[in-house]
Formats: C-alpha cells, structure tokens, sequence
C-alpha cells in the first residue's frame, strides 16, 4: 500500500463536500422525523441521562432500548441535556465530524493520494448513512477506535490511551480493540489501567454511590439478558447468518467460537504489529478488530457495519489505484454495495427476519480477502528485510 499520486486539495474537498451533504441531508430527516416518528436510538440514550441525574433505573431488564454502561448517559449528558431537536441534529453532526476525521487519518496512515480519502469516504459515508440517521454511537466509537489506532503508529500513547477509553465509555463493544492493545503494546497496558480506573470511577463523581452500584449491578444482569437475546434472535453476526442457512448452533459452540477467533485475533494483530511498518500493522489492527467486531458480536445489526466501511473503502482505493487488479477492485465495489443495500438484496431470497445473512457473509468473504493482503504485506516485508 503505496502512493500512486500526491495531495490534490480539490479531491480532498470534494471528499469533505460529501460528508457535509450527508450531514445536511440526514439533519432535514431528523426534523421532518419530528412529525413522522423516524426511527432513532437517541430517545434511549436522552432517557437514560435524564433517569441517571434523576437517580432512577437505567434498565428494562428486557434487554432492549438502553443497554450500555452507566458511562454511556455521562458521556451522551452534553446532547440529551440539550433542548430535543437541538440535540438530535447536533449529535448526528458530532458522530459524523468524529467518524469522517478517523477515515481521514485512517488513509492518511496508506496513502498522501487523496483519492484514497474520497474512495474510502464513499464507502464510509454509504454503510454509515443508517447509523447517522439512526443517531447509533457506533458511528463515535469506529471514529474514536482509528484515531487512537494512528496515534499509536504515532506513539501518542496518551492520546490513544483517553480516544480507547473515552470509546469504552460510549459503548463496551470497543473492549476488543483496548485488549488487543493492551497485550500487544507494553507501553499502553499502564496507560488503559489508568484510563478504565478513571472511566469505572466516573459515574461516582455525579451520584450518590449506592445508586451507581446498583445501576452497575442492574448493568451486569441486563447485559446477560441483551446476551441471551443475541444468541437466540435474528442478528446480522456470523451465527445469525449461519442460523438463516438451516445450522443453529447451541451456545456453548457458539461460545467457543467466538474465543477461538479471539485468540486467532490477538495472534494475527500480534504478528502483524511486529512485522510491519507502524503505519500498515495500524490498519490492520482496526481493520481486524472491526471484523471481528462485526463477524461475533452477539447484537450486530446490519447498520454496524458502518465500522468496516472505511476498511473495504480503503482495500478498494489499493486495489484500484495501486495494484490495478480489475477483479479485486469490483469486487469490493459490490461489497460495498451490497453491505449499503444488504436488507433490501436479501430479501429478494428469504422472508423477514431472516433478511440479516448478506452483511456478515460478505464480511466473512472480505476478512479472507484482508488476511490475504495482510500474508502479503509480511512476505514483502520480510523479502524486503532480507534483501538488505
């Protein structure tokens, strides 16, 4: 992954004009929604900051509507205190400035060609467009999530170290990528000790300490309930999708798959890290991170997958502008489209709810096709060490 061109600050504006107009385009949905009733997960997150502050439950314990941490209301506390209307636009422009900055950095770290920035900004806006509209903190923590893994290729550890934490406190789905760096770099296991104990003491800090315990209890039981629902619903991860194709697996296997593909994770990252450039193995952390993120996680909706956007636009711009390979380059071009469009395709071939198998099966098709750039990458690196 090479440059091919330098900087054009036309290209690069007409990337940022995208994510503008999605931002106006999403900001009329949200007012007109005021009378049509779109559907957003903001009234979760606005509820839960008014019950924290009110001293009230947080939880159904039905596993659904408010499912995160206790840390989730501080930190959404700037929007959901907000006037309605005045909160809505400006977290769905926050999400969005947050997310479109990590795409940017994120091809920054491959290519100064800003053809790449515009590509992966197509591709990003695209799968991300339903998580704006829908107001999802997934959009906040896959922006948090790339910048902090840019400014470890930096050694801005500091930096990367409040970025990781400040994500784990929008959303617990982003433990996977704070674990992975933990254990792979030993300057930031100190570091994430300091920023989790700072995250876990926070809640503390803005209310009396038997109801923060207790929130944190009810957190613990809702979050085995919103588990239990993950397992046995229609979710688009990779054993939802295995369930539409007639192969249900119990729990317990399911269980074991996901720690074996974690391992598997913590390996592959491992190597990749050590035997990479700083700015290639930053790339394929996130970009493994997300996929398995999105592969098994028990409550990946088809909208998640706005977090591996920016990594098939990314394969898509090397494909197209560096390797020239005609195939590879179409075929992230229909991954792309197909994840944008995966609802209404799949649907052409099963019946609601089995419509969640297109996503996660083409995930599944572009990690194989990322573990192979990444084999790649190492026998190049590793000819390359040895030719000197």
């Amino acid at each position: 992954m090479t440059d091919v061109a330098g900087e054009s600050p036309r290209i690069q504006r007409a990337a940022w004009v995208v994510w503008i107009a999605l931002g106006l385009a999403i900001s009329i949905v949200v007012l007109r929604s005021q009378d049509t009733g779109e559907r957003s997960v903001t009234g979760s997150y606005r509820a839960a900051v008014q019950n924290w502050f009110a001293g009230e439950p947080l939880y159904n314990m039905a596993g659904s509507g408010f499912i995160y941490m206790p840390q989730a209301a501080l930190v959404f506390a700037p929007w959901g205190l907000l006037p309605k209307l005045m909160g809505e636009i400006t977290w769905r422009w926050t999400i969005l400035i947050v997310f479109a900055a990590g795409v940017f950095r994120l091809t920054r770290l491959l290519s100064r060609d800003d053809r790449w920035f515009l590509i992966a900004t197509l591709a990003s806006a695209g799968t991300g467009a339903g998580c704006v509209r829908n107001g999802q903190s997934t959009l906040m923590i896959a922006g948090l999530m790339m910048l902090a893994t840019v400014d470890l290729k930096d050694q801005k550890w500091w930096r990367a170290t409040a970025l990781l934490s400040l994500a784990f406190a929008f959303k617990p789905v982003s433990i996977v990528l704070i674990l992975l760096v933990a254990a792979i770099y030993p300057q930031m296991l100190w570091r994430l000790a300091i920023g989790m104990s700072a995250v876990g003491v926070a809640p503390f800090l803005t209310q009396r300490p038997d109801y923060v315990i207790s929130q944190f209890v009810a957190c613990y039981q809702n979050s085995r309930i919103a588990f239990s629902v993950g397992e046995t619903g229609h979710w688009a991860q990779l054993f939802g999708m295995l369930k539409v194709a007639g192969l249900d697996l119990p729990s317990p296997v399911q269980q074991i798959g996901r720690l074996t593909a974690a391992v598997a994770t913590l390996g592959i990252c491992w190597i990749a890290v050590r035997r990479l450039p700083a700015n290639r193995s930053a790339f394929y952390l996130y970009a493994i991170s997300a996929c398995y993120l999105m592969l098994f996680n028990s409550r990946t909706e088809g909208s998640t997958y706005a977090m591996v956007g920016p990594v098939y636009g990314i394969l898509l711009s090397e494909a197209w502008l560096v390797r020239r390979h005609s195939v590879a380059m179409l075929g992230y071009a229909l991954a792309v489209i197909a994840t944008v469009l995966n609802f209404d395709l799949a649907l052409l071939v099963v019946r609601r709810p089995n419509e969640i198998w297109l996503a996660p099966l083409i995930c599944v098709l572009v990690t194989a096709c990322l573990l192979s750039r990444l084999t790649h990458d190492i026998r190049m690196s590793s000819e390359k060490s040895d030719a000197q």
